[in-house]
């Protein structure tokens, strides 16, 4: 069988994601990185097929991605399902981190790199907004972790999510802490953390509770340490419930208060978004995304569009499902 990127990830002690920047010559790599994927491919003797894919799907044999960052948890499992869609038909994936003005400046130009593959997938990110209209580029486009009712796409039930954590909180009976993702509005907006946004204080309000802080900070675990740093500062009166608009921050505020001594059940309780493997290894609570189905899903609308069998749009969206850890048990 001929080896893939997985095959490859795997010897090199790398994500996916790690591969495919080396495969496309991304100048954010270490020396070491490169040179452990560089190594691998050689060893497993991995070579894209080219003609085949190219006899098939169009000129390059290749699909783009733009998606807003990379090497978080959530986007290297995206990432992961998409990669396992297009190997089995041979298909190349290049993608383009949409990081600062000046790049997403030459991203709405129809000559950009990333137009010059068989078809564009574009995660997280709202369409209108990063281009101010519509994407320059006639091939098939598929959206996934976001949504528009201008093209095919595959997303997560946002809304349903922060329902589920609010009814959650809710009956943990304890004050309600919130912390929020600070974004900047515009282009980079996802459309992601005011969809669960607006779930979470549908049910808050239908029950009359007010959160008794609300925090703002970025959606790393960077961010929840800073989050952490300040609650320890904030006098809240007994425990609380601490709910976190994704894993990430609600590890790193998870590890800065038990680093200070505070135990969860005692002091209080948290709960994040996504379900990613920190969260399964820190035994956090959370509400589960089925992010590498919906990365496959949108890999799957990609083909059928590059193929031609898609006759109308195809919006599908996947369901949460909330996983109770040892966070929210008293």
């Amino acid at each position: 069988m001929k080896p893939n990127v997985k095959q490859v990830a795997r010897l090199a002690g790398v994500g996916t994601s790690t591969v495919s920047r080396v495969l496309n010559n991304h100048p954010n790599i270490s020396h070491d990185a490169r040179e452990k994927v560089m190594k691998a491919i050689e060893a497993l003797g991995y070579t894209p097929n080219l003609d085949a894919r190219s006899l098939r799907y169009g000129q390059t044999g290749a699909v783009s991605i733009l998606l807003p960052v990379t090497g978080i948890p959530f986007y290297d499992t995206l990432l992961s399902g998409i990669y396992s869609e297009l190997e089995k038909v041979d298909l190349d994936l290049a993608f383009f981190p949409v990081v600062g003005e000046n790049r997403l400046r030459r991203y709405r130009e129809a000559t950009s790199i990333p137009y010059r593959a068989d078809g564009l997938l574009i995660a997280s990110l709202n369409p209108e907004r990063m281009y101010q209209g519509r994407p320059p580029f006639s091939k098939p486009i598929v959206l996934v972790d976001t949504h528009h009712r201008d093209y095919h796409s595959v997303s997560f039930d946002n809304l349903s999510a922060g329902q589920m954590a609010a009814q959650h909180a809710l009956e943990c009976r304890l004050p309600i802490v919130f912390v929020d993702i600070q974004e900047t509005p515009g282009e980079f907006e996802s459309p992601v953390f005011g969809d669960r946004r607006r779930g979470i204080f549908s049910v808050l309000s239908r029950h009359g509770i007010v959160p008794r802080q609300t925090f703002y900070t970025t959606a790393t675990l960077e961010g929840g340490r800073k989050i952490g740093q300040q609650l320890l500062q904030t006098p809240l009166d007994g425990p609380h419930f601490i709910l976190a608009q994704c894993d990430d921050v609600a590890i790193g505020i998870l590890r800065h208060l038990t680093d200070a001594g505070q135990q969860v059940g005692e002091d209080f309780l948290i709960m994040g978004f996504d379900d990613n493997q920190d969260a399964q290894q820190a035994g956090l609570t959370t509400i589960h995304q089925p992010v590498r189905e919906m990365g496959e899903k949108a890999a799957g609308l990609l083909i059928q569009a590059l193929a031609q069998e898609l006759h109308q749009l195809q919006h599908q969206q996947l369901a949460p499902s909330l996983q109770v850890r040892q966070t929210t048990r008293t």
